[in-house]
């Protein structure tokens, strides 16, 4: 199997696992959704005594994903002397299934704020991040060429 052929079938199974998580976070949507109908107004689902801390610890954790997944890019994209081409796009297969998967992170956090304390406008922010990181970091077959040669 050839270099290129090699690239397309992985290329093809990241593409998935991408669209898979952006359709998880339009799940993440329709589930807040819902909630927020049915049980309206919906003011989540726990008593929380200090809802601005834990607002403030989640946005928190989800700007030190952002951070984690440029840090961890930078650090394993880096190029390896006399790394053949398969091993190279193993790495970067691995690399963008984990860029892709901390992306989602602040998504899950928002879905987390909402259901813990019903505050939907830090939900859809941290969505919006979320689906714009994937979107970002979404595999490109020019990106992953030009990264290989």
């Amino acid at each position: 199997m050839d270099i290129q052929d090699e690239l397309r079938r992985h290329l093809k199974t990241v593409s998935l696992v991408g669209w898979t998580i952006i359709a998880s976070l339009f799940i993440y949507l329709g589930i807040a959704e819902f909630i927020n109908a049915w049980f309206r107004p919906f003011h989540g689902f726990v008593a929380v005594a200090d809802l601005q801390r834990l607002r403030y610890a989640l946005f928190a954790l989800a700007i030190v994903a952002i951070i984690l997944l440029r840090l961890l890019r930078q650090i394993l994209l880096k190029k390896v002397p006399g790394e053949d081409g398969k091993t190279a796009l193993h790495r970067l297969e691995r690399v963008t299934l984990l860029t892709l998967v901390l992306a989602e992170v602040p998504g899950i956090l928002g879905l987390v704020r909402f259901l813990l304390g019903g505050l939907s406008l830090d939900f859809y922010v941290l969505l919006l991040v979320s689906l714009v990181l994937v979107f970002m970091y979404f595999p490109r077959r020019s990106g992953w060429e030009e990264w290989l040669s």
